[in-house]
């Protein structure tokens, strides 16, 4: 019986077939979900603010997106074939998808601690050295993302429909290719605000969106999440007959949404106006 075709009993099952799946990813899913709790305590307690909002929104953010793409990545990782999941070059993929996550999580909480900035920071010597290194980290990251998506296209695994697998592999080229092109625009920015007040406090709540200007970190997410979004919209379509279509279809309008988002903030427009 593959691994994808055996029963799930409950909630329990579910976490169990999870971890059983990719357990060093699904590990460091559980590490990013546990250093929120730190983060949060640390908001409560440390009222100091950089760009208008408290000094530890930002790794508190961050934690929960590196939590989301590593839980998503240690269930797709179950799609691969046995014998592809065992190659060297899978196992060094994993390791280098998790290492690069935990460089960028720990250097974001260092200038949280400094009540400095961690993106377009590069005022010193070491900013100017350990900012792009964080940028080629969160490259890896996604560009090995995206090759699981083509191995997964690639691979036999029993127990899922055709139109899911398909899904589930576009949705990682995807969000690597949208998310990666608007991320590479926004860091080679000295800030991801256009127009309007550079500062975050006034911003969509939670993740701090301008409502004053264009903000290139919306078409980002968006693009990015691709990776969610379509392999969701190939379940509920998985055994009907145009289901592939739909795929397609989907992701051609997840792409104009996404470019629309990004010739937005270009205009200095906000995503919502106040």
């Amino acid at each position: 019986m593959s691994m994808a075709q055996e029963t799930l009993r409950g909630p329990s099952g579910l976490f169990e077939e999870w971890r059983r799946r990719e357990p060093t990813l699904a590990a460091f899913a559980l590490l990013m979900m546990a250093s929120m709790v730190p983060t949060l305590i640390a908001m409560a307690i440390d009222a100091r603010t950089f760009n208008g909002i408290n000094v530890w929104i930002k790794p508190f953010k961050f934690e929960s997106s590196l939590a989301i793409f590593y839980a998503t990545l240690a269930w797709f990782w179950g799609y691969l074939d046995a014998e592809v999941r065992a190659r060297k070059s899978v196992r060094l993929a994993v390791l280098l998808i998790c290492g690069t996550g935990l460089f960028e999580v720990g250097y974001i909480a260092f200038r949280a601690a400094l009540a400095e900035g961690s993106h377009f920071n590069t005022s010193t010597p070491l900013a100017a050295v350990l900012y792009p290194l964080m940028g080629v980290g969160i490259l890896v990251q996604v560009s090995l993302a995206a090759w699981a998506g083509k191995l997964i296209l690639r691979s036999r695994e029993g127990g899922i429909s055709l139109t899911l697998r398909f899904s589930i592999g576009m949705g990682l080229i995807a969000g690597t290719i949208l998310g990666g092109v608007t991320g590479a625009y926004m860091s080679a920015q000295t800030g991801h605000w256009v127009g309007g007040v550079a500062n975050d406090a006034s911003g969509v709540f939670f993740f701090g969106w301008s409502k004053t200007g264009g903000d290139l970190r919306v078409a980002h997410f968006v693009g990015l999440h691709a990776m969610q979004g379509m392999p969701v919209i190939g379940y509920f379509v998985r055994n009907v007959t145009a289901g592939r279509t739909v795929v397609w279809v989907s992701l051609a309008v997840w792409t104009l949404v996404t470019a629309a988002l990004f010739l937005q903030a270009l205009g200095g427009r906000p995503f919502l106006p106040l």
